[in-house]
């Protein structure tokens, strides 16, 4: 399942062409290190919403370099592990790097909607100035709207687990989180004009995994290979918008949106005017 999730956002270059200074863009992005998120959350952990019974802590992966405490993960790392990569960008003077503050957020929630079985796995790539702002809200609020929905959808159903309900059930549950998300992220005081994410989540539940997505973060599995073949190889769950995707491109372009294909000066880029401003590789 395809979902439209958050407006397309300029780069942190763009951003600073347009009057703001190295200086107090990285103070700025610096100070998410210390959970000040407008209408987020601590970035230590976050508590379940429903189902006082199942009550637990919901541990987020952060990248060291954001300075995040280490916290007791509930699984053992063998079988549930995050990487992430803040990247570089230019420094002040030529052929100099810094490192960049990571946008990337991330959670494993289980149990999950009141099943002791069920296994929540989300992770938020965050795009332009204040993009680790939009990820870092936007990583509590679609857990928590999901299963705030299965759950209002079990009972509506008579249901006495979430793992009874229908794929058209949660699919719809999905689908209320992320427009959902998107209406509050809006409505919150994260300044998201110029800033956005991407998502992909991945609910296990009944021996079924449900995906959905934005943008071009992407869910993988390993499956074992064919017979005969050695190793493990890995198959993609869901699919990457680009703006350069034939149907992605006729929506765009239908929308009034400038789309560049990909070339040797870098990959395909949706603007939010010929001639330039917010280019952006996903087109979600």
């Amino acid at each position: 399942m395809d979902l439209q999730f958050q407006e397309p956002g300029s780069s942190r270059e763009q951003e600073q062409q347009a009057g703001e200074g190295a200086d107090n863009f990285r103070a700025r992005r610096l100070s998410l290190a210390k959970g000040n998120v407008p209408g987020g959350s601590s970035s230590d952990s976050i508590s379940s919403p429903a189902n006082p019974a199942a009550r637990r802590q919901r541990r987020l992966s952060m990248s060291p370099e954001m300075g995040a405490k280490a916290v007791a993960a509930p699984f053992p790392p063998e079988v549930v592990g995050t990487y992430s990569c803040h990247g570089v960008e230019p420094g002040r003077s030529a052929g100099e790097m810094m490192a960049k503050i990571n946008q990337d957020r991330g959670c494993v929630v289980t149990p999950f909607a009141g099943d002791e079985t069920a296994l929540l796995a989300c992770v938020f790539d965050g795009h332009g100035p204040q993009g680790e702002q939009v990820s870092e809200y936007i990583v509590a609020e679609v857990p928590k709207l999901l299963e705030e929905s299965l759950l209002e959808r079990a009972k509506a159903a008579g249901l006495s687990s979430t793992a009874l309900l229908s794929d058209e059930a949660v699919e719809a549950a999905l689908s209320h989180a992320f427009v959902t998300a998107d209406i509050n992220l809006r409505e919150s005081k994260v300044p998201s004009y110029k800033s956005g994410t991407t998502a992909v989540v991945a609910l296990v539940r009944a021996g079924r995994i449900h995906t959905a997505n934005a943008g071009d973060s992407r869910a993988v599995i390993g499956q074992s290979s064919k017979r005969g073949a050695s190793g493990v190889r890995a198959v993609a769950l869901t699919e990457d918008q680009k703006p350069d995707s034939p149907d992605e491109m006729a929506r765009l372009r239908a929308a009034g949106a400038t789309v560049t294909a990909a070339s040797k000066f870098g990959p395909g880029r949706v603007w939010s005017s010929p001639t330039g401003g917010g280019g952006l590789p996903p087109s979600r």
